[in-house]
């Protein structure tokens, strides 16, 4: 493993006898090198180039190569959404969005109604289960797909055959389940929603309470999982996430003034600085 920028100084080159002046030259030199190494100064200003790193704890951001470990301390973004509410049909020429009540497990994703939203850039695992009932006697159809910020994305719809009736108190059931994949390009601003259609307003989507006799747990008219599983790679930067400081020696203190969360930085003028605190 080596640092990528921090080298060691170049050692005096020896003559061909004892020279005191040569001795304490190169005394000083490695005990400049060593003092460096000792210090913060390299792990702070440089990274580090390795094909493979072994045990340890690694925080920060890792580009190529592998890590092997246990992977104990792995933390990444994940959420489980669900509804224990019935969300009803607002009409057959019409879409439906699917809203959630709560959050039963969550590491950055949220949800405000309809729009999830998650924590970082990158692609998230979607995988999600509808509790569909149908009141009519006739097998209904039903629609689901995705929408990316408001538009619908491609390809992404499916349909189903809703089973009709048992009786005139017992509905037809059936469930679909969905996985799809979702990139987020600028978590600012993006968002994911899922929408529906059917072709009968007695079409819908049910909850049920815990039942008894056996006891038995309640049943989400919606259950959503979103998983982190993949960073975004050579994707542009949206202007809402650059910051661009311009003029006379700009300077940027972090800790002491207020700071938006952002993809990258550029530094215009004369002599411009950036302190970290």
């Amino acid at each position: 493993m080596a640092l990528e920028k921090f080298r060691a100084s170049p050692l005096p080159i020896p003559g061909a006898e004892y020279d005191q002046q040569y001795m304490l030259q190169l005394i000083r030199v490695l005990g400049i090198y060593f003092s460096q190494l000792d210090s913060l100064t390299p792990n702070q200003a440089q990274s580090y180039r390795a094909d493979e790193f072994f045990g340890g704890v690694f925080r920060g951001d890792l580009y190529g190569g592998t890590i092997a470990g246990f992977g104990s301390g792995i933390n990444l973004p994940f959420g489980i959404l669900i509804s224990n509410q019935d969300q009803s049909s607002a009409g057959t020429t019409v879409e439906n969005l699917i809203t959630y009540s709560s959050v039963e497990e969550s590491n950055g994703v949220t949800f405000e109604g309809s729009k999830i939203r998650f924590p970082n850039a990158g692609y998230y695992l979607i995988t999600f289960t509808l509790q569909v009932t149908n009141q009519t006697n006739a097998i209904k159809e039903f629609e689901v797909w995705l929408k990316d910020t408001g538009t619908n994305i491609d390809s992404s719809n499916t349909r189903f055959d809703i089973p009709a009736r048992k009786s005139v108190s017992i509905w037809g059931h059936a469930v679909p389940a969905i996985t799809s994949i979702f990139a987020v390009h600028d978590p600012e601003t993006e968002y994911l929603e899922v929408a529906w259609w059917s072709e009968s307003t007695d079409v819908y989507l049910e909850h049920y309470a815990a039942g008894t006799s056996p006891t038995r747990p309640a049943i989400p008219s919606v259950i959503l999982t979103a998983n982190f599983i993949s960073a975004m790679t050579n994707f542009p930067i949206p202007a809402t996430r650059r910051l661009v400081l311009a003029g006379v020696a700009p300077s940027l203190i972090r800790g002491t003034v207020g700071i938006p969360p952002v993809a990258s930085l550029g530094l215009t003028g004369a002599a411009p600085t950036v302190t970290i605190a």
